[in-house]
């Protein structure tokens, strides 16, 4: 009877581990440090151009080659070296408008300590598939007047929280983005929007090759690098969809496919057909009903594919050592039953 349940305990566990998803880790062990800083309060808490010198100076300390980017990039405020620089950085905080952007961020974000711990956690997640890959240590969170939702460097990584007040927010709503964009506009797609903007700047730098097929083996890894970090977030969010246009698109995968290999687009270079396929849209041209960036699905369905039917292949193994012969040859969706 002891023989008989221990071969049913070795059948469990080998079931348990064949049906387990590789990017659900355990991350209580990886060790990784990050900091913090609210910017957007610090400034709202500023009252006269002394006190915006005081900040400033400190924020040069704290935030480096990511701070200088925020006022001169994206403020235009000038070099914060510039004696005048904090003249300009008053006139930003106390423009009406701009004020109502830091207590619209104020109230939809509040204590943003849940966040922290999700970021974090998402850089663990990433730190234990890619050990010897950067990571980041700092984090700042700020207003950026509508100018960018996350910008990284080596070291650290901004957060426009304006960026994510929501499409029925009241100033976005009067912004001259589409309204594909501002539906988008949410705290939602904060944590995909962090991992892709530390992913292209440090791991998966935009080198996506010459063909169709290239640039979209290179998303498909992006997409599975980022659910990766994120591997209990719904496969909707981490492509930046909706769960209709995921579903829509889950739908008509093998349809999809048929539609590149008759139009004899696999290998194709043509400028024009990649856009249609890879950059940010309203819908994919050409593919009725479908939302954009039709090829970056296609692509991340392959990596899953591929890492699917070979359990043993690593994690990096598949980002930086697969070719792309190989998970094309391995790619076969079947049409609906």
């Amino acid at each position: 009877m002891q023989k008989v349940k221990f071969v049913l305990l070795l059948t469990l566990i080998s079931m348990i581990g064949c049906s387990s998803d590789p990017l659900l880790v355990d991350v209580s062990a990886v060790e990784h440090e990050m900091s913090f800083e609210r910017l957007d309060q610090e400034m709202l808490d500023v009252k006269n151009v002394t006190e915006m010198n005081e900040l400033n100076a400190s924020m040069i300390e704290r935030g480096g080659e990511l701070y200088e980017f925020y006022v001169s990039g994206m403020l235009m405020s000038g070099s914060v070296y510039d004696d005048s620089v904090a003249n300009y950085l008053m006139l930003f905080r106390n423009d009406p408008i701009i004020e109502d952007v830091f207590v619209d961020i104020d109230s939809t974000f509040g204590n943003t300590a849940l966040l922290e711990g999700e970021i974090l956690d998402l850089f663990k997640h990433l730190k234990y598939h890619l050990p010897k890959k950067p990571m980041p240590n700092q984090v700042i969170f700020y207003n950026s007047a509508f100018n960018a939702g996350v910008t990284s460097t080596g070291t650290n990584i901004g957060i426009g929280l304006d960026m994510y007040l929501g499409e029925n927010n009241n100033i976005v709503q009067r912004l001259g983005f589409p309204l594909y964009m501002k539906a988008k506009m949410d705290k939602d797609y904060l944590l995909i929007d962090v991992a892709h903007s530390w992913l292209i700047t440090n791991v998966l730098p935009l080198s996506k090759g010459e063909t169709f097929l290239e640039e979209m083996i290179y998303y498909g890894k992006l997409r599975y690098a980022i659910e990766a970090g994120l591997p209990e977030l719904e496969d909707s969010r981490i492509m930046r969809y909706t769960q209709e246009e995921f579903d829509f698109c889950m739908a008509s995968e093998y349809d999809f496919w048929q539609y590149l290999v008759d139009m004899d687009w696999i290998y194709t270079t043509d400028m024009k057909v990649k856009m249609r396929f890879f950059n940010e849209a309203p819908e994919t041209v050409g593919i009725e009903g479908s939302p954009g960036r039709v090829g970056q699905f296609i692509g991340w369905r392959m990596i899953k594919n591929y890492a699917e039917l070979n359990p043993d292949v690593t994690f990096a193994d598949i980002l930086f050592s697969t070719p792309d012969n190989k998970i094309l040859k391995a790619y076969k969706p079947q049409p609906n039953e």
